[in-house]
């Protein structure tokens, strides 16, 4: 069943950093400071000058671009978690869940800075041409378009998330990775006027939040290899704290 498919395996605090990781994501070098372009393409205008306000009609149809964009990227995120989830389930080894704590602790090295591989830090981006008169299928076509581009930022995070799927057996971290992402998205969409101003005042802590993101990978990527994670979910379960998605 695709519900078992999406929802088996996936522990409350690997769920949780799943979403932690989506909203990193956002808040990366990579993304937070081309939201405001994203916007105002998505909108089919450029972003009003300060003192501007746009229509009810404009936000609206800003939001409902923006929503057909998150759909595009979530579209290939979730493909990659069934993808992931399905061989995690075709290798059930220890050794799978070995490998992905390692990679999660590699990946969050390298967003701290400690490690360095050029491979990390070049850009590859696919771009999808797409006509104006295309309408919300050619904003969800830039969806695609950006969650193929391999950014140096998001590329480390969202591996972690897929290493983690794999050893978890289950595409909804990554289901839960687009919603971090996606989201504010969403709420910039709706509120872009008054948001570009907190996005720009957010741009001096992008690389604390960087760092900050390493850390937190980096311990899952031990709890992981320890085989903790699933420990730490039960323990929380019984607590009555959390929620058990397995079906």
């Amino acid at each position: 069943m695709l519900e078992s498919a999406v929802f088996d395996g996936s522990s409350p605090p690997s769920l949780a950093l799943a979403l932690v990781a989506g909203l990193a994501s956002f808040l990366s070098p990579c993304v937070l400071p081309l939201v405001p372009a994203y916007i105002g393409y998505l909108g089919g205008q450029a972003v009003v000058a300060p003192g501007e306000k746009r229509t009810a009609a404009q936000r609206l149809t800003t939001f409902l671009h923006a929503l057909a964009f998150v759909v595009g990227f979530s579209a290939v995120f979730i493909a990659l978690g069934l993808a992931a989830g399905s061989l995690g389930r075709l290798l059930r080894a220890d050794w799978v869940r070995w490998i992905g704590g390692l990679v999660m602790i590699f990946f969050g090295m390298a967003l701290m800075g400690w490690v360095k591989f050029p491979f990390l830090y070049a850009e590859r981006r696919v771009h999808i041409r797409t006509r104006s008169g295309w309408g919300y299928l050619s904003s969800f076509l830039v969806g695609v378009s950006f969650a193929a581009g391999w950014t140096p930022c998001i590329g480390p995070v969202l591996g972690s998330i897929l290493a983690l799927s794999i050893s978890a057996q289950s595409a909804a971290l990554l289901v839960v990775y687009s919603i971090g992402l996606g989201v504010p998205f969403l709420i910039v969409a709706l509120a872009v006027d008054r948001a570009m101003a907190v996005l720009r005042g957010m741009q001096q802590h992008l690389q604390a939040v960087q760092v900050a993101t390493g850390v937190l990978l980096v311990i899952f990527g031990v709890l992981l290899f320890m085989d903790w994670l699933q420990v730490i979910g039960n323990w929380m379960l019984e607590l009555g704290i959390g929620w058990d998605l397995g079906l």
